[in-house]
């Protein structure tokens, strides 16, 4: 009889929604938005506030990390993006959050998100999959990340119609 050959896992031969750009940067293949790999929790080894987590924000643009400066809070829907119940990853303290395993483990539950309409600020959280409100000098993490930019060639001069 013939050697049997394995059969191939579908999800080996799908391609993956969220792939690695270097050793700071996941790349979401679906949402086309970059997230830094570490959430700040991860990167400092202490919680942010909401103020804070901005501050954090502008830091790592004038580093250029991933040779980008255009990091900052993620939207809701940017956040939510990022949540599965099919994904589990470890989180600090040891609960489980819902995103994909590429991102380490060790992230904090709830990130910052964007918006400015009072002392409450908008986090997500990654065990429930929903949106919460905190005092915005409560202590948490964040988890930048950055819209893909369209890449215009400005050597050649613009169209004209």
């Amino acid at each position: 009889m013939g050697e049997q050959v394995p059969v191939r896992q579908e999800e080996d031969t799908k391609p993956k929604r969220f792939v690695e750009k270097g050793p700071q940067v996941i790349y979401d293949t679906k949402t086309k938005v970059f997230w830094m790999k570490k959430d700040s929790w991860q990167d400092k080894g202490k919680f942010f506030n909401w103020h804070e987590s901005r501050d954090y924000s502008d830091n790592k643009n004038m580093r250029k990390i991933g040779g980008y400066a255009d990091w900052r809070l993620p939207s809701i829907d940017e956040a939510a993006s990022l949540y599965s119940e099919e994904f589990e990853n470890k989180a600090k303290g040891g609960s489980t959050i819902h995103i994909d395993p590429v991102f380490p483990e060790g992230g904090f539950k709830n990130i910052w998100l964007m918006g400015d309409t009072s002392t409450r600020r908008p986090r997500f959280d990654y065990v429930e999959g929903k949106v919460t409100g905190a005092d915005e000098y409560a202590f948490g993490a964040t988890r930048l990340c950055r819209k893909e930019s369209a890449i215009r060639d400005h050597t050649r001069p613009p169209v004209r119609h």
